[in-house]
């Protein structure tokens, strides 16, 4: 049954944290890919949002996004917020947004191929992912700085604001911090390893 939301956007220490929430026991899940797509794609249009009965916890987009609904369909769940400086956070979503870039070409390909019949032009489901949560999330599939840290600021005031304070965690991982914040949350004991920062260079 799910226990925690995470509800902090990508490149916010979100894989560190889905680490440290497995080395301390929970079943994590990053950055799903699949149990929400009917409700991105719009398909569904009366989702249900207990879908995470198998797992501890979610990190990462899509599930972020909807961390309100999660949060009311899992009541005794709780969400972690990670932070991260706008102008870091930034450096790091434009360059890994742009390695792994996402086009509105690919989408008029896609149609054109589909009327026409043209495998090589229809565009490959996983492309269309993240185009649409990118579209969804930041406003722009393509990385554009001002609507992405308007995003960014709007998303993380909003999750301060709407999610009480008993049942919220603000941590700034890729600033530093780690177990000492998180554990004290989730009611465990410190462990005696490393906190896992991943992507440090990117910090």
């Amino acid at each position: 049954m799910l226990k925690i939301v995470g509800a902090g956007l990508s490149r916010t220490g979100t894989y560190s944290l889905h680490l440290a929430l497995q080395q301390l026991g929970f079943d994590s899940l990053h950055f799903d890919e699949q149990r929400l797509n009917d409700v991105l794609d719009g398909s569904n249009t009366l989702p249900d949002f207990h879908c995470y009965d198998d797992v501890d916890a979610v990190t990462d987009v899509p599930t972020a996004f909807f961390y309100q609904e999660l949060l009311a369909a899992y009541p005794g769940s709780r969400a972690i917020l990670t932070v991260r400086d706008p102008e870091s956070w930034w450096r790091s979503i434009n360059r890994h947004f742009s390695f792994y870039a996402v086009s509105e070409e690919s989408r008029l390909k896609h149609r054109l191929g589909t009327l026409l019949h043209i495998p090589a032009l229809t565009e490959d489901p996983y492309h269309r992912f993240r185009r649409t949560l990118r579209n969804l999330v930041y406003g722009s599939p393509k990385p554009r700085e001002f609507l992405y840290k308007k995003k960014f600021a709007e998303h993380n005031a909003l999750v301060r604001a709407t999610v009480a304070a008993d049942r919220l965690l603000e941590i700034d991982i890729c600033g530093g911090q780690g177990w000492e914040v998180l554990c004290p949350f989730l009611g465990v004991a410190i462990p005696n390893t490393p906190f896992p920062h991943a992507h440090v260079s990117e910090a």
